[in-house]
């Protein structure tokens, strides 16, 4: 059972909604894993201490109580800490994964798995799209709270989603929360993989660490397009890149040249380049001031292209980050 399950039948069990296999559940899973030194709510001990209290009363006639109370007290001292660690999750905003959820425990939730060998295509209530890849699984209430559109992921999928800056979408991965409020991205997060990763297509992405300790100071980063993350889940750390085949951001007739040059000098390509891509081309000397670049560009990839004007500029380029350093000897005498 994963953490959302587990906290879906927690809160079933809160509520009276519970069957008695999820009931014997949640005793028994409280009694094998008693949590230490979380905090106790007054509210949830009253509920949960009379069906506690039910409970002790109808199993301990004929035998000695104390032997008889001895499991069930070790699983409502647990439940008690865990009702207190679940408040401090899920209605105080702690900064948890699972704090993002906003949906009622009686609302139906829907899972998804996809066994097949091909993408799936999922239309969400609100207008999004998302394609699950093979071997993924998505897990999302029937219908979304007022204040965001949470989702829980097992693999791979490409986000398409609907604009709603009032209500932001969330993915939660377990490790890793990416926040939008409109915008296309695909998140890679396969439970047997070391790290998580999350490229965005368009628009800009919120991503950060979902079980941060300081909820003043995560570990995270905006994306924006052709930008990527790749999150080590056992370091915690974010490597920041660019991605391997970047989109268009911004159609070639909207530049000044377009991607067929005349003589143009190589630093105004360049600045066509960064233009239509989004991404930082630095020019780290002058050594291409004197460069002229005559070619058509059109229906390549942008490190094709950088790999033709370096080629015929005597220059060369490498990745850093999210950014591109051109270097090198140039065109001078």
């Amino acid at each position: 059972m994963n953490q959302y399950d587990f906290q879906k039948t927690l809160k079933k069990y809160l509520a009276g909604q519970h069957t008695q296999e999820e009931e014997d559940f949640i005793l028994d899973h409280f009694k094998n894993n008693p949590i230490q030194e979380m905090p106790v709510f007054e509210d949830e001990k009253a509920v949960i201490g009379k069906r506690i209290k039910k409970k002790l009363v109808a199993n301990t006639i004929g035998e000695p109580l104390l032997i008889r109370l001895r499991p069930y007290l070790a699983a409502a001292a647990s439940i008690l800490v865990v009702l207190g660690f679940w408040y401090f999750l899920v209605k105080k905003n702690a900064p948890e994964t699972i704090a993002e959820m906003d949906f009622s425990p009686n609302d139906s939730v829907i899972e998804i798995k996809n066994t097949s060998g091909k993408s799936q295509n999922i239309p969400m209530e609100d207008g999004s799209i998302v394609i699950l890849q093979k071997n993924s699984s998505i897990s999302y209430p029937e219908h979304f709270g007022e204040k965001n559109r949470l989702v829980y992921l097992h693999g791979e999928a490409f986000f398409q989603i609907k604009r709603n800056p009032a209500k932001p979408f969330i993915v939660s991965t377990g490790t890793l929360v990416t926040k939008v409020l409109g915008t296309s991205f695909t998140i890679k997060s396969y439970d047997e993989s070391a790290s998580v990763e999350v490229q965005v297509k368009t628009g800009r992405v919120s991503v950060y660490e979902g079980a941060a300790n300081n909820v003043v100071n995560r570990n995270g980063v905006i994306l924006t397009p052709n930008q990527k993350i790749v999150f080590d889940k056992k370091s915690k750390k974010i490597e920041l890149s660019i991605i391997e085949n970047p989109m268009l951001v911004i159609p070639v007739s909207e530049t000044e040249h377009g991607f067929t040059f005349s003589e143009v000098p190589v630093k105004h390509v360049f600045s066509a380049l960064e233009k239509s891509y989004g991404i930082d081309i630095v020019l780290e000397n002058d050594s291409t001031d004197s460069c002229l670049f005559t070619g058509d560009l059109n229906g390549l990839s942008l490190f094709q292209q950088l790999d033709l004007i370096c080629q015929s500029a005597n220059i060369t380029y490498e990745r850093r980050g999210t950014a591109l350093f051109v270097q090198g000897a140039g065109c001078g005498d």
